[in-house]
């Protein structure tokens, strides 16, 4: 099915699959490119750059793939387990929106919150659906392009606030962090997927931020893939699973129903993700027979992607929530959207709870009660 976009999907170089030719032509900018972030790590850890740490534990969800993994569902579902635990989180982003010409741009410079009513457009698509989520908890989201600034302003704002999650954030190493895996009380995680690290060069030669080699904490696993070393030696290694709620309509949130419904329907699935394909597979394996139309990653739907008369014979429409939250003006009967929640292993969260003080969770639990 052809899309009404004017606008292309961006998509990995195909080069980035094999460590073909044109792979190993780039292997030498890659090779600086990796040289030259490891000398600026280093720099920030011999305090040649100037780092700072927050005040309280730090945990760190990213990933060194470049494109969208699946962190964001990874952390408001942590957000709402270590609640559970007694503590009181607070989430960092630096928030991308999408420019009206595709291109991915970062928020400005100030520190601030977001809220469920906040502008996606100006705020970023994820923080704002992060506050969503978690409005019922009280978990303070705010962004920033300078996460030591950002982190410090919230916790100004929330003296209560004693567990930071940063929503990306593996390469700011001005975000100084002393790892569990060392000794210390803050957490790195890496979120990898189906797609895994393809040729496993850096870029612009393959599609890695930084070595797959660098030690982490916690590896979690989005999708069936085959972990190989170094993998399986850094970090114990889990798998997230996605669970699938009942979908609503977009302009009536109260109108529910079962996924099973549009079962045997003219579905179209679309997403703005950095890996599109991840949704329509989980709405595969729920039984559903799709057309499907990918959307760039932060796409800001200015443009109506669903034209009626391109898509005149779909039954229904089905997005994520990270799309909704930039669709409330697309008065659209056919829109439905899927809640898809992480499931994160309980062996999981037991390495966190390991990795900061207990007292903690002993003091959190004392101020609740």
């Amino acid at each position: 099915m052809s899309s009404p976009l004017t606008s292309p999907l961006k998509k990995a170089p195909s080069f980035w699959e094999k460590k073909g030719l044109l792979a190993y032509l780039l292997w030498p900018i890659a090779y600086l490119f990796g040289f030259i972030s490891n000398l600026r790590r280093t720099a920030f850890e011999l305090k040649i750059l100037k780092s700072g740490k927050l005040p309280v534990p730090l945990i760190i969800v990213g990933n060194i793939r470049v494109g969208g993994t699946g962190k964001t569902p990874v952390v408001i579902e942590l957000a709402r387990q270590l609640v559970a635990l007694g503590f009181h989180p607070g989430i960092i982003s630096r928030g991308y929106t999408q420019s009206s010409k595709d291109n991915d741009k970062e928020v400005s410079d100030n520190a601030r919150a977001v809220t469920p009513f906040s502008d996606p457009s100006i705020d970023g698509d994820e923080p704002v659906l992060m506050a969503s989520a978690l409005l019922d908890l009280n978990v303070p989201v705010w962004i920033g392009r300078d996460r030591l600034a950002c982190g410090n302003a919230l916790i100004a704002a929330h003296p209560e606030c004693n567990v930071i999650i940063s929503d990306d954030g593996l390469q700011h190493y001005k975000l100084a962090r002393h790892p569990a895996r060392e000794g210390g009380s803050d957490i790195e995680i890496v979120v990898r997927d189906g797609r895994e690290d393809r040729n496993g060069f850096v870029l612009p030669a393959g599609p890695l931020r930084e070595s797959p080699n660098r030690p982490r904490d916690i590896t979690l696993q989005n999708q069936a893939t085959v972990l190989t070393p170094p993998y399986l030696a850094n970090a114990p290694v889990f798998k997230v699973l996605a669970a699938v709620g009942y979908p609503y309509q977009l302009n009536h949130p109260e109108q529910r129903k079962p996924l099973a419904d549009f079962a045997g329907k003219l579905v179209l699935a679309s997403a703005g993700l950095g890996n599109p394909e991840k949704f329509f597979e989980i709405l595969r394996t729920s039984g559903l027979t799709l057309k499907t139309l990918p959307l760039p990653d932060h796409f800001s739907f200015e443009v109506n992607p669903f034209d009626k008369d391109a898509f005149s014979g779909i039954d229904s429409i089905l997005i994520t929530e990270k799309d909704a939250v930039k669709c409330q003006s697309l008065k659209d009967e056919r829109i439905w959207v899927v809640p898809l929640r992480a499931q994160l292993p309980n062996e999981m969260l037991e390495c966190v709870k390991d990795g900061v003080p207990a007292m903690l969770i002993d003091e959190a639990r004392h101020i609740n009660s």
